[in-house]
């Protein structure tokens, strides 16, 4: 049986001029799913093989740049590349506005079916089958749809090997992490930016793999709580917490060309943890 393969596009905190920001592909039976999209994306996708036509969908876990810039070149790049095949984007509300106001600014449409699947905060959201009916739609003379839409839980919006769940994590801003069940073997639960938090614990229990932000050391804990992200104790003790089976660190400040200060605190208290690096990839076997 084929694996499902997690390609770490991008796995740093942001900073100036980097090719090693936030987005991590997830592929199975077929199918590519991409975790957020920073700036660069596109290119990195190229350089691992995938092109910008094997994408769907593409799950945003807030509106911070480094997590969503390299979404709306992307999105061009389909329609540039003569792609027709329609496109779901899920992510938190306002999503939808600042894709359709940044077309409208750059004078662009798309050339196909354009899905925004906006999350109201709050909502703990489940499924992702099927079409729901549109909060709004553009149409052009093409054909070409962008709709936004917005659901109570977010049920019947894709089919596909990957079981969804979406929930809302402690951030400075309004933020999703996503949880993917892919089989009985393999689950993925990605919190990209977030403080220590119970609903993360609760929503990612015997996860397979915790993919969760680890932009600082335990010496910066103070720092830590200020931006609303997580140390790498944090994230083990996590880890440990909520039964999983293996934890990456994620989001890693620029700071640390080092990251061993954060491997070896973390594997004090959660053994199996690794850091997350720009192209590694993990291999998860879908069957018992």
């Amino acid at each position: 049986m084929n694996p499902v393969v997690v390609t770490f596009l991008g796995s740093r905190g942001p900073y100036p001029g980097s090719d090693d920001m936030p987005s991590v592909l997830v592929s199975y039976g077929g199918k590519n799913l991409l975790l957020d999209v920073s700036e660069g994306t596109q290119h990195r996708l190229l350089e691992i093989g995938k092109s910008v036509a094997s994408v769907n969908p593409i799950l945003i876990t807030h509106m911070h740049g480094d997590h969503v810039l390299g979404l709306i070149p992307l999105l061009q790049s389909r329609s540039l590349a003569g792609i027709t095949t329609p496109i779901l984007v899920v992510g938190p509300a306002g999503l939808g506005t600042y894709l359709i106001k940044s077309f409208e600014y750059l004078y662009f449409y798309p050339e196909y079916q354009l899905v925004i699947n906006e999350i109201s905060e709050g909502e703990t959201c489940e499924g992702f089958e099927g079409l729901v009916e549109p909060l709004r739609e553009l149409t052009r003379d093409s054909g070409s749809t962008v709709s936004i839409v917005r659901t109570d839980c977010c049920k019947n919006i894709i089919e596909g090997p990957f079981k969804i769940k979406a929930f809302w994590v402690k951030h400075s801003i309004p933020t999703l992490a996503y949880r993917l069940d892919i089989s009985e073997a393999v689950s993925i639960c990605y919190v990209s930016d977030t403080m220590a938090s119970e609903n993360v614990i609760r929503m990612c229990s015997k996860v397979k793999v915790l993919i969760h932000d680890s932009t600082f050391s335990s010496d910066m804990s103070d720092k830590a709580r200020e931006y609303t992200h997580s140390t790498a104790t944090q994230a083990s003790e996590t880890a440990l917490k909520c039964g999983a089976e293996m934890l990456i660190l994620y989001h890693v400040s620029p700071r640390y060309k080092n990251t061993e200060v954060l491997l070896s605190e973390a594997r004090k208290i959660f053994r199996n943890t690794y850091v997350a690096e720009k192209y590694m990839k993990l291999y998860l076997i879908p069957n018992k």
